[in-house]
């Protein structure tokens, strides 16, 4: 054989070795620049490790010393009180009440009036004047007898009002389902916070590599490009989930009303199945229309314009009857030409007044029409919010369904992407593999872990979404979520 292909033989021969020698020292720089963060040291290490099984353990326990999360359930209970748009809907309720309380006293109630004046009325009668002061006083009682138009009114209004109190439910159920949303979301951007760190640990660890690698001599500069430019797009993205948690953190602040809430640092261990707490998609049909606040308010609309309705019929062409009675005393003195006659005048008068519309400019046929305009447009807002709730329905029961069928998917992916890593990190030392082999393999685990965060966070805003269509996204049932969520609080970048 001639020398110089003799040569490059052995050299090939050696290469094993000097990648593993190099592999040797890389790893004892890493060992040597280990990450403050004692969070990100473990990540670093589980990351290329296969999952659990389902339903075992964690390896490592919650430390008792760190703050723990603001309870669920203690956010949404502060939350039915607190939020200011909870707050509204009660005085609007207050509000609906009083109207009510003044409509029936409009029909139904008697007024009693008391009124007084005083004058003084000067004449000149062929130039001579003449000077009167007088004085009344005046005590009136009218009783309502038939006002068809007025009691028709105070139907309307106990219609409106219980409209109002569906509408305040509605918001106390909106307020809880944004509450709840950006509580999970804050616990999912924390968990892809996570995530990223895990994946920054390993990458500077493969920086390292890459750098003995390089003084080695059997290594590139482009090697190490590669690797610091996916550590800069992983920072980069550490750096948005911080905003993104932190943001939704404000969000459950500003709907609890405790400015010090503290939401979860991130998603459970494991994935926990969810409570088996929903009903059957056609029974939560039926039910949603039965007990969902905004269809109920969509009926109490409906029936306050037909009770309007009646009310504008009845005032356009029905008299009004009423019982009145009066007493008066008028006291006046008059002069003239120096003569002085005082006068005392006591009335009492008992009747019944009769008032009957004949013709009123088309002032009231227009608030006939205006009143059948808005039963029309109840009636089409009460199919509209129907139609609304169960399509929502159905595509938070099949979001629910997909999602679950995703994170099986997806579990079994996360199993999969260590072992790729680990025979791409073996064939890496040997030189079989270069290092533009060994970083999508690398980015591939965290890519199957962030998509199996992403599907148990779609799975856990489904179920949230179909308690609060159906009414049941309570305190109760937050806390039979809870655990989904890690205990701990996630801890504030720090600016």
């Amino acid at each position: 054989m001639p020398p110089l292909q003799l040569w490059a033989h052995r050299v090939r021969g050696l290469w094993p070795c000097v990648g593993w020698l190099t592999l040797m020292a890389g790893s004892g720089s890493a060992a040597l620049a280990q990450p403050a963060d004692p969070t990100a040291l473990k990540w670093a290490f589980t990351l290329s490790a296969p999952l659990p099984a389902p339903g075992t353990q964690a390896d490592t326990a919650p430390d008792a010393n760190l703050p723990r999360a603001t309870p669920w359930s203690a956010l949404l209970d502060a939350a039915q009180q607190q939020a200011a748009a909870n707050r509204v809907a009660d005085a609007n309720v207050g509000a609906a009440q009083a109207l009510e309380q003044q409509a029936r006293a409009m029909a139904w109630m008697p007024r009693v009036e008391l009124s007084g004046s005083r004058s003084t009325q000067k004449q000149t009668y062929n130039g001579m004047d003449s000077r009167t002061p007088a004085s009344a006083l005046t005590l009136s009682t009218t009783l309502p007898l038939w006002r068809a138009a007025e009691r028709a009114s105070v139907n309307a209004q106990e219609a409106l009002t219980e409209q109002s109190r569906w509408q305040a439910r509605a918001q106390r159920t909106t307020v809880a389902r944004e509450l709840s949303q950006a509580y999970v979301a804050a616990a999912e951007a924390a968990e892809q916070g996570r995530l990223a760190e895990a994946q920054l640990a390993l990458l500077e660890s493969q920086l390292h590599i890459n750098e003995r690698r390089l003084q080695a001599g059997v290594g590139t500069v482009l090697d190490r490009l590669e690797t610091l430019t996916r550590i800069d797009e992983v920072r980069a993205n550490i750096r948005e989930w911080r905003m993104r948690a932190a943001t939704q953190r404000l969000t459950v602040a500003r709907l609890s009303g405790d400015a010090d809430a503290r939401t979860a640092a991130g998603l459970s261990a494991q994935p926990i199945p969810l409570p088996d707490q929903l009903p059957p998609l056609p029974e939560a049909l039926s039910l949603a229309v039965q007990v969902n606040p905004q269809w109920q308010d969509a009926q109490a609309g409906i029936a306050a314009a037909r009770a309007t309705s009646a009310a504008r019929d009845a005032e356009a062409w029905q008299p009004t009857l009423d019982a009145v009675a009066s007493a008066s005393r008028t006291r006046q003195t008059q002069r003239f030409e120096g003569l002085t006659e005082r006068q005392n005048v006591s009335t009492q008068a008992v009747g019944a007044q009769v008032n009957w519309p004949l013709f009123s400019g088309g002032y009231h046929q227009g608030r006939v029409q205006e009143s059948v305009a808005l039963l029309t447009r109840a009636q089409a807002q009460s199919d509209h919010i129907e139609a609304e709730i169960q399509t929502r329905l159905r595509d938070a029961y099949q979001r629910l369904n997909q999602a679950q069928a995703v994170i099986t998917a997806q579990q079994a992916v996360a199993r999969t992407a260590p072992a790729t890593h680990e025979a791409v990190h073996k064939a890496f030392v040997a030189g079989l593999r270069t290092n533009l082999d060994q970083l999508p393999a690398q980015q591939q685990i965290y890519t199957a872990r962030q998509n199996l965060v992403a599907a148990r966070i779609t799975a856990l805003s489904a179920h949230l979404d179909i308690l609060a269509l159906l009414d049941r996204l309570d305190p109760t049932h937050a806390a039979q979520l809870t655990p989904q969520l890690d205990p701990q609080a996630m801890t504030e970048p720090t600016p």
